[in-house]
């Protein structure tokens, strides 16, 4: 065991680790924060930099799923994490813009969304303007209008949280990935990287989703990934959007650079075919609603809904009582993420929680929640059995730069990829839920649909739950033994 015990190991470095470590920090504990990637390498720093408290048309599902009360939580929690968010930017000196935010629908059939979304909003004590027609450059049916709201660089504003941190006193360690932890309940516990070792009383997992499967949440969560394209804007000083439309919500923003993005198409990890396609699709719906747009590149990135429909936060189950974690943000995870960290740094300094903490705590999840978290769990059984052929090595050369297939072996499944004129082939059974991983020709990994681990060509781990690599298989055609993948 490490001799040197600090009071705290944060996991991550997205919005909520960063800035639970600060606010550890200021309130006097020893912290150090390891991180797989550098700062700003994660889910936070590849968001669109939309710190709004209008988040789509969550209000109609939560009216559906959960008591009002719990909305009214969730309500305040988002509002406390906007204003924490704020504060940051400016005491960091952070650019950022104050823009007004929309929800509007493209298509006749969505005003009715919009319409169910204000009612729902305005219960739970969110007051947004409703009017037919909004200042935007492309037709709409209906608008909700939130103002003042935040646009910032996401890599600046986890940056500035990482200078704040470290002048607090934080360790920031990068480039460590966890790949054990040893959790000693009233003791001290371990957190293993590849190259050290941490010991500390409390251990707060900020990883998306957490590592230790001690509470299932890689079931009662559902992995998905939104696809973003970005180009020059066509219009200067463009609103946040969020446009219901035909291929479910966008999300557009246009910054001080000249540069618009765009975030849509949210689908369960590893389904629904070609990620690149999805990105087409999402460049013809923002060229509908701008015409002079064009992409110059695109990506994507994950989140994870949970089948309640607020975010986990607080103890993990089955942690010992000294790991806590955050999980579940559904794509709006900065204001959300900000919120989870006053509640987790409120919790290990021993301070009273804010209301929404206590009452989000005691919510119960109504049958319609658990019916989602049942038939995304369905879902994630299915994508264990499938039927592949055999891939010739003759078949190898058909293999196009960029591509990946799965095929079966003696050996079980292995997944092949062609990339940098490369080829390279790993198992293809994740290492934590043991689904069997898919191709993603947007980001060139292998992501598994059971979990949403993802993996490298080479089979190390990118993201997701999962700390162990996928292990390196023969090509077809190649030899066995070391050496042979």
């Amino acid at each position: 065991m490490p001799s040197d015990v600090v009071d705290d190991v944060v996991v991550g470095a997205g919005i909520v680790g960063l800035t639970t470590a600060l606010l550890l920090a200021r309130g006097g504990r020893r912290v150090v924060l390891v991180t797989a990637e550098p700062i700003g390498g994660g889910s936070s720093g590849r968001s669109a930099g939309v710190v709004s408290q209008l988040h789509g048309t969550n209000y109609r599902r939560l009216a559906g799923e959960t008591a009002r009360r719990n909305a009214a939580a969730y309500r305040a929690m988002n509002a406390d994490g906007f204003d924490l968010i704020s504060d940051l930017l400016a005491a960091t000196g952070t650019a950022h813009e104050r823009r007004d935010a929309y929800l509007v629908a493209t298509r006749p059939d969505g005003a009715r969304r919009v319409d169910d979304e204000h009612l729902a909003a305005h219960r739970a004590g969110l007051r947004l303007e409703k009017s037919q027609r909004a200042p935007l450059p492309f037709p709409h049916h209906g608008a909700l209008r939130l103002p003042d709201q935040i646009l910032v660089d996401p890599h600046h504003l986890l940056a500035a949280i990482a200078v704040a941190a470290r002048e607090a006193g934080v360790e920031i360690r990068e480039r460590e990935r966890v790949v054990d932890i040893r959790v000693r309940p009233r003791g001290i516990s371990v957190v293993e990287t590849g190259s050290a070792e941490h010991a500390a009383r409390e251990v707060v997992l900020a990883t998306g989703t957490p590592i230790l499967d001690r509470g299932l949440y890689a079931f009662k969560t559902a992995a998905f990934r939104m696809v973003a394209v970005t180009g020059p804007s066509p219009e200067a000083d463009l609103p946040l959007v969020t446009a219901v439309g035909q291929h479910g919500s966008t999300t557009i923003a246009s910054g001080v650079d000249g540069r618009l993005v765009a975030f849509g198409q949210a689908h369960p990890v590893g389904t629904g075919g070609s990620e690149t396609r999805r990105a087409d699709v999402l460049e013809s719906d923002v060229r509908r609603m701008l015409p002079g747009f064009a992409r110059t590149d695109a990506w994507s990135g994950q989140d994870y809904r949970p089948s309640n429909p607020i975010a986990f936060v607080g103890a993990l189950p089955r942690g010992g009582g000294v790991v806590s974690f955050a999980t579940g943000f559904d794509g709006w995870g900065l204001t959300n993420g900000a919120a989870a960290a006053i509640r987790i740094s409120r919790d290990l300094l021993g301070l009273s929680r804010p209301a929404w903490a206590t009452t989000i705590g005691r919510r119960a999840t109504r049958p319609r929640s658990q019916g989602v978290g049942l038939a995304a769990d369905l879902r994630a059984a299915s994508a264990r059995v499938a039927g592949f052929r055999r891939l010739l090595p003759a078949d190898v050369g058909l293999l196009r730069e960029g591509q990946g297939v799965v095929h079966r072996t003696d050996d079980g499944p292995v997944a092949t990829s062609r990339v940098g004129d490369v080829v390279r082939s790993v198992s293809a059974s994740c290492t934590r839920a043991g689904g069997v991983v898919v191709w993603n020709d947007l980001e060139s990994s292998w992501d598994c649909p059971v979990c949403g681990s993802r993996f490298d060509v080479d089979g190390s781990v990118l993201e997701g739950g999962a700390r162990g690599p996928l292990r390196r298989a023969a090509a077809p055609g190649a030899p066995t033994g070391p050496g042979g993948a």
